[in-house]
């Protein structure tokens, strides 16, 4: 075992059983705290990749502010999600338009482009971890929830591993080099093992075509939740979006593909 993966699995193993026992025990309140400390976090290392301008901090401690104010909110106002979007976009907006007076020339043209920037950032980092409380509370919601983070993690150790071992055709190489279609086989291959293993042991009111169906659309999804997040990181010439996580690099970096699912997985538990 290299000092690296080591690194990756004590903070793997921290760090999965803080969000299991939040969302085991903690039923909606631990669902609203594990997606906002998520959305903050992830939010952070977007705009400090994405955010250049002099004004970056007083930009990131309005988008932070907001996005705690609309899980909370989120999660309080049921069916309160399409006037939670287009308030934050109204609010977003004019607050970039009355700061702008302060930039000219090319400072003003960045300062729009950040705008936009922080539009896509906030739908994406906000409104999509959203659906983590969702899921948590609706109905076998416990079972959901597991069952999700259990086949997205299932399928980044088996496209890992798999990867390592027999990759060599590229999946996407202008993007994610190292990525390939061996791995990607590996992973959902894992994940399909995983959600069985789960619905037999855990949860028998998932049918066996659930149990079947869900791990197989995830693993097309979670992969490119990830190859964006490297669009992301490639657009803007990072290696990682942070360091905070040992063996891991930062919180987009290791819950992109979480995130890009969860509104996926939201539809496949109402659908099974």
């Amino acid at each position: 075992m290299t000092p690296e993966l080591e690194k990756r699995i004590k903070t793997a193993v921290v760090g999965v059983t803080i969000l299991v026992l939040l969302l085991v025990f903690g039923e909606g309140i631990g669902a609203v705290l594990v997606a906002s400390a998520l959305s903050i976090a992830m939010l952070y290392e977007f705009t400090s990749i994405t955010l250049t301008l002099p004004d970056q901090k007083e930009k990131r401690f309005v988008i932070l502010g907001s996005a705690w104010l609309v899980q909370v909110l989120n999660f309080w106002i049921a069916g309160g999600e399409f006037a939670l979007v287009s308030l934050s976009f109204l609010g977003l907006t004019a607050y970039f338009l009355f700061t702008s007076e302060k930039f000219n020339g090319e400072e003003l043209k960045q300062h729009y482009r950040e705008l936009m920037s922080t539009v896509f950032g906030f739908i994406y980092l906000t409104f999509l971890p959203s659906y983590l409380v969702s899921i948590r509370t609706t109905a076998f919601g416990k079972h959901w929830i597991l069952l999700f983070l259990f086949i997205v993690w299932a399928n980044d150790v088996g496209a890992y591993f798999a990867g390592k071992k027999y990759g060599k055709k590229k999946l996407f190489p202008h993007i994610s080099p190292k990525k390939t279609w061996e791995g990607a086989f590996g992973g959902m291959g894992a994940s399909l093992v995983i959600a069985l293993i789960y619905k037999a042991v855990f949860f028998r009111q998932l049918s066996w075509f659930g149990a079947l169906a869900i791990p197989v659309v995830l693993s097309v999804v979670a992969p490119v939740g990830d190859l964006a997040e490297s669009f992301l990181k490639r657009a803007f010439d990072k290696k990682d979006s942070s360091s905070i996580l040992p063996g891991h690099g930062g919180f987009l970096d290791r819950f992109d593909s979480v995130v890009f699912s969860l509104p996926v997985m939201y539809a496949l538990s109402r659908l099974f």
